[in-house]
């Protein structure tokens, strides 16, 4: 009985042992994975959300002619 329960003690310890290690492993590859797919929706002008291109603005152009309207009306001085 006692042979058993220490068996099942240290089966636990080592599991746990091992979670602690590889965790934060895949933690940071599932961080990472997100991050690169963030960057490469930037790269394309995507926004992942709706997958529309945010570079073109129906309303007002293309971003370019955007940001020239928004420094035109601001004052250098």
């Amino acid at each position: 009985m006692n042979n058993t329960f220490d068996t099942a003690v240290q089966t636990v310890i080592t599991l746990t042992v091992l979670a602690v290690a590889v965790l934060p492993a895949i933690i940071g590859t599932i961080r990472d994975r997100r991050i690169h797919v963030q960057l490469r929706d930037a790269e394309e002008g995507r926004d992942r959300r709706t997958g529309v291109l945010v570079v073109f603005d129906l309303a007002y152009g293309p971003h370019e002619d955007r940001v020239f309207r928004a420094h035109a009306g601001r004052s250098t001085k």
